[in-house]
């Protein structure tokens, strides 16, 4: 199982337990209640140590809600929605709850690199909004480097 397969089987349960639908991988279609679940990079060093290094995998969420023009609170709903995923992730991290990586990594902790969902987009044609989350999972990797 690769880091990537990993981070999907670990986003996939919650993603169908929230919206009903499946994690898009690397796309992210324009259609309402989508969770898009996009790599930044992997394997990226952070700091090289004898017996491994340190490393991290930065990766973005994305989540397509509604989206009004109109006086209601459709947008505050969608941004409280896309706070709620953060906040999720955070206590997943407090929790240490994360994903299963290879035997020779050790995960250190998973993090929100923003304090709140970035509003990426709007598609006012079709009523729709992209809120973006990025974030990174910081592990160590025995025996890299060598």
């Amino acid at each position: 199982m690769t880091k990537h397969d990993a981070m999907t089987a670990y986003f996939t349960p919650v993603i169908q337990e929230l919206v009903k639908r499946e994690l898009n991988f690397n796309f992210s279609p324009e259609s309402q209640d989508s969770i898009s679940f996009i790599t930044n990079y992997s394997d990226r060093r952070r700091k090289k140590y004898i017996g491994g290094e340190e490393k991290e995998y930065a990766f973005t969420i994305i989540i397509v809600k509604s989206y009004s023009t109109d006086e209601d609170d459709l947008n505050l709903q969608a941004m409280n929605f896309a706070q709620g995923f953060m906040d999720w992730l955070e206590a997943q991290n407090a929790a240490k709850n994360y994903p299963v990586f290879p035997d020779n990594c050790q995960i250190r902790r998973m993090e929100n690199l923003q304090n709140m969902p970035n509003l990426a987009g709007i598609n006012t044609e079709a009523g729709l909004a992209r809120y973006m989350i990025q974030c990174r999972l910081i592990y160590f990797e025995k025996g890299a480097g060598r």
